[in-house]
């Protein structure tokens, strides 16, 4: 108990948002031992083989597996980060309570969305992996609920921005941006990129569609939900302090335009998707000078938050 402006302050745990902070992590050692364990074949686990979805067709839309394997570990490291940077709200109070109870930032809906998110791609490998031609389904509909739990937080920050600085945890919302809102965005677009090479998948076996038009159909996809992450946050002035600090995204599409234009570039037989993976890995560079060179102009006329801890 402490005394604020005479009125005594009672700090209490909540039972139910304790349990989702805890439990997020948990589940999500939980999701990265299962893909771990998908990927080399488990056998009491997994009795029929194991393989990633997108392999068992031919495509020229996949990165290399170094490029692969990159980005799920930069993806694994990323959310460790937030997921155990917030269990230091358990133990850290503001003037009116813990702080994952107030500010209410990391609220129920923002961590029911996140889970459901999870447990989409969790429970597809676990109980559904052997039917490959609609993997898609389930990470598109575990892109759309990580991308909606992405804005939930960030309307949330936004929300309760004032309590923070009030009371002196200024360096939260530094912390809350870089980790929380950059790992969640991060591993949103990691799940798109997922959710194109599986939609491949199904292009070819379900609607009989050739490698290449299959292909260029979800190089498509992948640029526009680019272009989306690219874009969004600048067309609106209501949304450009809160997406300012976040660049995620452009680690994700530039690894993984770079990663298809490595493995499947074949001098002197260039194919249509190869010029077209090209032409959006240039494009997605341009958009990130560009993004770059907004992000200085509005930090230099104070536009956007100036970086203070």
């Amino acid at each position: 108990m402490v005394l604020t402006n005479s009125v005594a302050v009672i700090y209490r745990h909540n039972c139910v948002r304790l349990a989702f902070v805890i439990g997020t992590l948990i589940l999500f050692i939980f999701h990265v031992i299962v893909n771990h364990l998908h990927e080399v074949g488990h056998k009491t686990l997994f009795l029929h083989d194991t393989y990633r979805p997108e392999h068992s067709v031919v495509n020229d839309i996949q990165p290399t597996r170094a490029i692969y394997h990159l980005l799920n570990i930069i993806n694994y490291i990323w959310q460790f980060a937030w997921l155990i940077y917030t269990l230091t709200f358990l133990f850290r109070r503001s003037a009116a309570g813990y702080l994952y109870l107030i500010p209410n930032t990391l609220t129920l809906t923002f961590y029911i969305t996140f889970i459901l998110g999870l447990l989409t791609q969790t429970f597809w490998v676990l109980f559904f992996s052997s039917h490959v031609n609609w993997a898609w389904l389930a990470y598109l509909i575990s892109f759309l609920l990580l991308s909606l739990s992405l804005f939930i937080l960030i309307n949330n920050l936004a929300l309760n921005r004032n309590i923070y600085e009030t009371d002196g945890l200024n360096r939260d919302v530094w912390c809350l941006r870089f980790l929380a809102q950059n790992g969640i965005a991060y591993i949103a677009c990691w799940t798109a990129i997922r959710f194109v090479l599986t939609f491949d998948v199904f292009l070819q076996r379900n609607l009989s569609c050739s490698l290449l038009n299959a292909g260029t159909v979800c190089l498509i996809i992948a640029f526009i939900i680019a272009v989306g992450y690219y874009i969004f946050p600048n067309i609106n002035a209501a949304y450009v302090e809160q997406y300012a600090y976040q660049f995620s995204p452009w680690i994700v599409f530039i690894l993984y335009f770079w990663g298809v234009v490595q493995y499947n570039w074949i001098p002197y037989n260039v194919t249509r998707n190869n010029i077209i993976a090209v032409i959006e890995l240039i494009a997605i560079l341009v958009f990130t000078v560009i993004a770059i060179l907004l992000f200085s102009l509005r930090y230099s006329r104070s536009k956007i938050d100036r970086f203070a801890i």
